[in-house]
């Protein structure tokens, strides 16, 4: 899967409220556009910097660079990010052009061990934006932000983790000023749950009309088997002590786990053709 997100948070993008998460799938499903979500949370600041002339380009890449980062005669930092795994080449970059940043990458399945650093929360107002979408390129697999150089205090790191998502493959976008020593991101294995919301957009093409919806494993399987499809599994449980039709909860720890013929599907999707991807549950959840 090759999907990205914009979006901005203050921890996890697991901990995205379902509503917000379902709002978003609806929209999508009304829409049918590539599978992007925007997720905002507690922005640094929403003034409008006023733009001058460009003193300052360092990019990465040919025509479509992996990264570009501009600095204007106000010290305002422009960046615009299309691959996401250079994330040493953004900070030098961002560094070179007096940004106090650290940029890591963390793969699905896991995530940086905290504490890392005392976290700033007196934050100047307009010191850096949400990351958005790349004007004219909306659906595209970048975005955008920008960094207001000047409100940087002695002793403060900008701390930008980029994160794929382990449900969707998005990448998500973490962005924390701290104070330091910042230590570096030492990965462990994510025991955070993600939510699964029922997603009608996603479709298992392959499987054509076929409906997976509370049927058990084993009889699922006989008809991917029957269509000539591979199949992998998304482990979840029901929510406990919630109302029925709330999303489904992830465990990345528990990916792995033998799945029995008499556990249940409640959904399916296709990340590549052929393959289909079955969200199964031991439990079944009541309408």
């Amino acid at each position: 899967m090759n999907r990205s997100l914009a979006g901005f948070e203050e921890r996890r993008l697991a901990e995205l409220k379902e509503h917000v998460a379902e709002r978003a799938a609806a929209e999508r499903a009304s829409a049918r556009r590539p599978r992007r979500r925007a997720v905002l949370a507690v922005a640094a600041g929403v003034a409008v910097a006023a733009v001058s002339s460009v003193v300052t380009v360092s990019s990465m890449g040919g025509a479509d660079r992996a990264y570009a980062v501009t600095k204007d005669s106000d010290g305002i930092v422009y960046v615009t990010v299309r691959d996401f795994r250079d994330v040493e080449g953004l900070t030098k970059q961002l560094r070179s052009l007096n940004v106090p940043a650290i940029v890591d990458f963390v793969p699905a399945g896991q995530k940086c061990k905290e504490p890392r650093a005392e976290i700033v929360t007196d934050i100047p107002r307009g010191l850096y934006y949400a990351p958005r979408n790349i004007p004219g390129d909306d659906n595209g697999p970048g975005w955008q932000m920008q960094i207001n150089t000047k409100l940087f205090k002695p002793g403060q790191t900008f701390v930008w983790t980029l994160e794929e998502d382990p449900v969707m493959g998005w990448i998500g976008t973490t962005t924390i000023l701290m104070r330091d020593p910042v230590a570096p991101c030492e990965l462990v294995p994510d025991d955070v749950q993600h939510v699964v919301p029922k997603m009608p957009f996603l479709e298992a093409t392959s499987l054509g009309e076929y409906r997976v919806e509370g049927k058990t494993v084993g009889e699922v399987l006989r008809e991917v088997e029957k269509r000539g499809l591979k199949v992998t599994y998304l482990i979840t449980e029901v929510p406990p002590e919630r109302y029925p039709g709330d999303p489904y909860l992830m465990y990345p720890t528990k990916q792995g786990t033998p799945v029995g013929a008499d556990w249940f599907v409640w959904q399916a999707d296709e990340p590549e053709k052929g393959v289909i991807r079955l969200m199964v549950t031991q439990k079944l959840q009541k309408p």
